[in-house]
């Protein structure tokens, strides 16, 4: 018999021979303590701690030591990749990913297994009880090896969805139509076509090839969902949503997101208006005749798509002011991907936060091989303490410089929660990390920060062009977070078990309908199954829609706070507006950063938030503040068309199926 089971048979033993004990618990409370009884104790529950804690760190000593073994061949993987004249296929990238893979499931398995049967409230030491609490129960990773390789299976057949060549162009009329993948073709197609026909042809013809057989995608889906009932199972979850929160450590917590969209409603509500405006002036005012408002779902999944495409459908409100154009200055003043890096990290150095020096740069800090098996490169940050590392696509933009910001985000974050042991160097929830970068990417978009770059000219820009690039990040920002909240509890609701299986298909177009006036484009039925792409890109943990609609929501909160905490942002004064406030060079604001970066996951994130941010619950008031100028624009705009924001009541689905 194993030292570890034998450790755990005793901790058992322990754990019952305590709960069998005349000993009375203390009270929970005053009233309790009077409805007591008052037996002399035999034992107490102090005698009892320093067992379980020492057990507790027993188990993390042996996980470190793994963990460390893991991280090592995670480095190995990152020089092997990145090293001059080695290919992929050389080191063999899939088969060392599969075996890190491998390796990290069976130790947090196993390290669950084993503190899952230690009392966490019996532990006195408070890193200690956090260390287990986090580590003691899993999302898919709690699973047993069958069920856990059959959930990444699901995971990449979801994913495929997107990627793979589903839809035959044209539907085949010509021997030289081929299929394409929603990912990059309809997309790109999407969002340059202005054929209402064509449109609507790619909507439908994708969502059929979906479930043509046999109900390909919502079998698929709803065996995944099962998968997390049975890890809800595994972690004592009655409500499987409660692991798939698990890290939000909150009670009802998709009740907080569910306020943030109620408390942004009238800001989506009149660009939403607007936005309807335009598209039936593109695509004739019977588009909306039958709809009481709302928006056929392909004509918003457009609008979406085309937040900053040069002719989109609809006009943004000065169309002779556009926006500089800052491409070719930006190429001049950082004319690789290396100097782009560089400029972002000089953000977070102006702060005091690390500096990305020549050493760290030569040694974790490489371009992706042109072979990489990866078509669209994506830029990775890989973290295996005490190290962390980036690599990068050769790619010089604009997007692009602005995203370098939240990678360097994530760097700095990793560097900064490295020392932390295993378990709480984490960022206390999943989107927190991301939420900070994306204060980061906001306040380096702006004018002022461009112009410190010398790649515009003016630190700030007439009124009709900052109101014109309110208008596009409105489109990009508002129009989106009722959609991350609407898959994201769509996901939840089945999972819960709250949507009948003979409506899945209507359940999920009453949520477009309530939280953003959009419909189907045509009668549907249970036979066909919607959703959209984001949705399925959403079901990872690890690319959540939760995480999304936290990116954007604390995003801002954090934003408004650094703003505030810098001076930048002056509420009143038309001299600092907040959508043009650049915190480079506060080293009060890099002081926050880091406070909240070395924390980890050592305390709630709630805790952690309110350092910046002085309160504890998610809010839209930083995304109200910052548009605040274009929700004013788009009342006095929309009246003077005489459009009436919003959309009718609850959909039926007699209406639509």
């Amino acid at each position: 018999m194993s030292t570890m089971m034998i450790l755990t048979i005793v901790l058992l033993f322990l754990f019952t021979g305590c709960q069998s004990q005349t000993t009375v618990e203390p009270p929970e409370s005053e009233a309790e303590s009077n409805l007591t009884t008052t037996v002399k104790p035999t034992t107490t529950t102090s005698q009892y701690s320093a067992v379980y804690e020492a057990h507790a760190r027993h188990y993390l000593e042996i996980a470190e030591k793994g963990f460390e073994h893991i991280y090592n061949r995670k480095r190995e993987l990152f020089h092997g990749l990145t090293k001059k004249r080695v290919s992929i296929s050389e080191i063999n990238q899939a088969n060392v990913q599969q075996e890190i893979d491998n390796e990290y499931y069976q130790l947090v398995y196993e390290l669950a297994a084993n503190l899952s049967v230690i009392p966490v409230r019996r532990l006195k030491n408070e890193t200690l009880r956090r260390q287990v609490q986090r580590l003691s129960k899993l999302q898919l990773h709690g699973l047993n090896r069958h069920d856990y390789e059959r959930s990444k299976a699901l995971l990449r057949v979801i994913q495929s969805f997107i990627t793979s060549p589903l839809v035959c162009q044209n539907d085949c009329k010509s021997a030289s139509d081929k299929n394409v993948a929603f990912e990059p073709t309809i997309k790109s197609f999407i969002e340059h076509n202005k054929n209402k026909d064509h449109l609507y042809f790619y909507w439908l013809k994708w969502r059929h090839a979906l479930n043509k057989d046999a109900n390909w995608a919502q079998d698929t889906f709803l065996e995944y969902v099962d998968l997390w009932r049975k890890a809800a199972a595994y972690n004592g979850h009655v409500t499987p949503s409660r692991t798939w929160y698990l890290y939000y450590d909150t009670e009802n917590f998709q009740r907080e997101l569910e306020d943030v969209v109620w408390e942004i409603m009238p800001l989506y509500q009149e660009l939403h208006a607007y936005l309807r405006h335009w598209a039936r002036h593109q695509y004739g005012k019977h588009l909306t005749d039958a709809t009481d408002g709302a928006i056929p779902a392909p004509v918003m999944e457009q609008i979406i798509t085309q937040d900053w495409y040069a002719n989109p459908i609809f006009r943004i409100p000065f169309p002779k002011h556009l926006l500089p154009t800052v491409k070719q200055r930006l190429e001049e003043v950082m004319d690789t991907p290396v100097q782009m890096i560089k400029k972002a990290s000089e953000f977070y150095e102006s702060m005091q936060l690390n500096k990305l020096n020549k050493t760290f740069m030569d040694k974790f800090v490489r371009r992706i091989n042109e072979d990489d098996p990866n078509k669209v490169c994506r830029v990775e940050v890989s973290y295996f303490p005490p190290d962390v590392a980036l690599r990068f696509c050769n790619k010089v933009d604009y997007r692009p410089f602005l995203q370098m910001h939240g990678h360097v985000a994530e760097l700095q974050y990793n560097m900064y929660k490295a020392h932390l042991p295993v378990g709480l160097d984490n960022e206390p929830c999943p989107g927190f990390g991301s939420a900070l970068g994306e204060a980061f990417i906001i306040a380096a978009g702006t004018p002022r920060h461009l112009s410190r770059l010398a790649i515009v000219v003016n630190d700030t820009l007439p009124p009709e062009q900052s109101l014109n690039r309110l208008f596009r990040m409105g489109v990009h920002t508002i129009m989106a977070i009722p959609q991350y909240f609407i898959n994201d509890k769509y996901l939840v609701d089945v999972m819960d078990g709250r949507i009948s299986p003979r409506e899945y298909n209507c359940a999920y177009w009453k949520l477009q309908h309530k939280y953003a006036g959009v419909v189907p484009p045509s009668r549907r039925n249970e036979m066909s199954f919607d959703p959209d792409y984001k949705f399925y890109k959403g079901l990872s943990p690890d690319r959540s829609n939760t995480i999304k609609f936290i990116s954007e929501v604390l995003g801002l909160q954090f934003y408004r706070s650094f703003c505030m905490l810098s001076a930048e942002y002056k509420p009143g004064n038309p001299e600092h507006p907040l959508y043009n406030c650049d915190f480079y060079n506060s080293t009060a604001v890099g002081d926050v950063v880091k406070k909240m970066m070395k924390m980890g996951a050592t305390k709630h994130w709630r805790d952690v938030m309110a350092i910046a941010t002085k309160e504890r619950r998610l809010s839209g008031q930083g995304v109200m503040e910052y548009f605040a100028p274009l929700y004013i624009w788009l009342k006095e705009q929309n009246k003077k068309l005489g459009l009436i924001p919003g959309w009718d009541d609850d959909i039926q689905c007699g209406n639509y199926f």
